[in-house]
């Protein structure tokens, strides 16, 4: 198996954190095509990855393209979510530019997003069930890999050239929440 293979394809390519349930979109087909195209340019010796026990990797290609709309629920049962979720609407989401999230040990590459939809549901979650934000601003985003400090930045141009070279917009009419059991709840929208 090809090293790119062998760290997108791992089944856990993700930080894990099972201490939390989320809630995300998925992102069109069209997008994930985008991303893996992308993604098969990138260096395996540029990226942040972290061995984990039983032969699983952490961080490195996001291999399942999506955006977060709320991460942080301290349950498993996604009644609350169902509930405060009732009469919220989807929406468009707009690509808007190519970011990196600079943190202490790796950096994080992602596709800015713009969706005034995916901001009023991430805020009713936010504000109707109590959650406090771990980042203080809500940035849509669909993260393309995470690299070693300063690596991220050789690869920033080659995404804008990517992917907003054409107007990237999409719609959305379902949120999933996920738990800490990687279970997944499907909650259609208006």
């Amino acid at each position: 198996m090809n090293w790119y293979r062998k760290y997108v394809m791992a089944a856990k390519v993700q930080p894990k954190d099972d201490d939390f349930s989320w809630s995300y979109i998925e992102v069109p087909e069209e997008v994930m095509k985008s991303h893996r195209s992308f993604t098969k340019t990138i260096e395996k010796n540029d990226l942040y990855i972290e061995e984990a026990k039983g032969g699983d990797y952490h961080y490195g290609i996001e291999d399942e393209p999506h955006i977060t709309a709320k991460y942080g629920f301290d349950f498993d049962d996604p009644t609350k979510v169902i509930e405060v979720l009732e009469d919220a609407k989807g929406g468009k989401v707009k690509v808007d530019a190519i970011d990196i999230f600079e943190k202490d040990e790796y950096d994080v590459l992602v596709i800015r997003c713009e969706s005034k939809a995916l901001a009023k549901i991430h805020t009713k979650l936010t504000d109707d069930l109590g959650i406090e934000d771990k980042f203080p601003d809500f940035k849509p985003h669909i993260t393309i890999a995470y690299f070693k400090k300063g690596k991220a930045k050789k690869y920033k141009p080659l995404a804008e050239k990517h992917f907003l070279n054409k107007d990237i917009e999409f719609e959305f009419d379902k949120v999933f929440f996920e738990d800490t059991e990687d279970k997944t709840t499907k909650i259609n929208l208006d």
